[in-house]
């Protein structure tokens, strides 16, 4: 039976990828190419302060799945893939930011001891409707003369459906490079199949795909990953019945402690509407159904028809 490959936006995968302390290499080429930092200004991540730890998921299969780093300069940044959206995503993101800004010091510890602090969320759904960009980088401005108050707070968003798959035909930039692999590595590239050259050249990209396969191919991280997956699940199914009888009013009571209390608003669904959503996409522009079939677990008529 084929099992199913986890790919890059899946949480599980992504800090295991990019937060474990010996791939701080790997999460500094990734920040480098997001942040399209030049040579002489690139990014060395010294520290992951958060680090993969195998038993936050056996005790919370809810647990925040983000990656906390310093670099050599002091800066530190927090950065996430996300699924799900929410009407308050974005005083989420700047919460979780803000946390680890302050908690840079201690009360009656001096503020010139504050670093700069970057949050990064990629998201697998459109969060600003109106802006055309796909990575949107948000400051501190005055509303008038539009000077800067502060560079200490830079917030970040990487809207994955607005990158499509036709886009970057030559995959000219790193930012370009980084973000097929991250939405397309588990469908286009699974355990069978080698990057294509423009993308193997690109610094990084392979250890990454490596990582993306071991996790894949170890058991106890594979149990831990369909545990998380199938809570999830269980929670979507449950949400759906309150739904169905007119008594979701908003939340779920007991379901979950902490985050995920006020983000089950109907938005799991679109976890699996998101990836048939760039089943179709491929199908579109030509990758074979049966294979789409197989990697997914969509029916053909899913694919090619309008069924959710």
């Amino acid at each position: 039976m084929h099992q199913k490959f986890y790919g890059f936006l899946y949480d599980f995968v992504f800090k295991y990828v990019f937060g474990r302390a010996q791939n701080a290499q790997l999460l500094s080429y990734l920040l480098n190419a997001l942040l399209d930092r030049p040579k002489d200004n690139k990014i060395t991540v010294i520290e992951i302060l958060n680090p993969f730890n195998l038993k936050e998921f056996s005790g919370d299969k809810f647990s925040i799945v983000d990656v906390k780093a310093k670099d050599e300069t002091g800066a530190l940044f927090t950065i996430e893939v996300q699924l799900l959206t929410h009407s308050k995503f974005i005083q989420r993101s700047l919460y979780y930011m803000s946390k680890l800004y302050s908690s840079q010091i201690k009360d009656g510890e001096q503020y010139s001891k504050l670093q700069k602090t970057i949050g990064i969320s990629i998201v697998n759904f459109e969060l600003f409707n109106e802006e055309a960009e796909i990575h949107n980088v948000y400051k501190m401005f005055n509303e008038k003369s539009k000077a800067l108050l502060t560079d200490d707070f830079e917030l970040h968003f990487v809207e994955m459906p607005k990158f499509k798959l036709e886009k970057p035909h030559s995959l000219r930039t790193r930012f370009e490079k980084w973000l097929h692999v991250l939405k397309f590595g588990e469908i286009l590239y699974s355990a069978d199949k080698e990057l294509p050259e423009e993308l193997r050249s690109e610094e990084g990209l392979i250890m990454a795909f490596e990582e993306m396969k071991k996790v894949n191919a170890d058991s106890e991280l594979r149990y831990m990953m369909e545990a998380r997956a199938q809570a999830i699940s269980t929670i979507a199914t449950i949400e759906q019945d309150y739904f169905n009888k007119g008594k979701i009013e908003g939340k779920i009571e007991g379901i979950a402690e902490g985050e995920i209390k006020g983000e089950i608003k109907g938005e799991i669904k679109g976890v699996v509407k998101g990836k048939l959503e760039l089943a179709r996409e491929l199908y579109r522009d030509g990758y074979p159904l049966e294979k789409l079939i197989e990697k997914t677990g969509f029916t053909a008529e899913q694919i090619i028809g309008n069924q959710p």
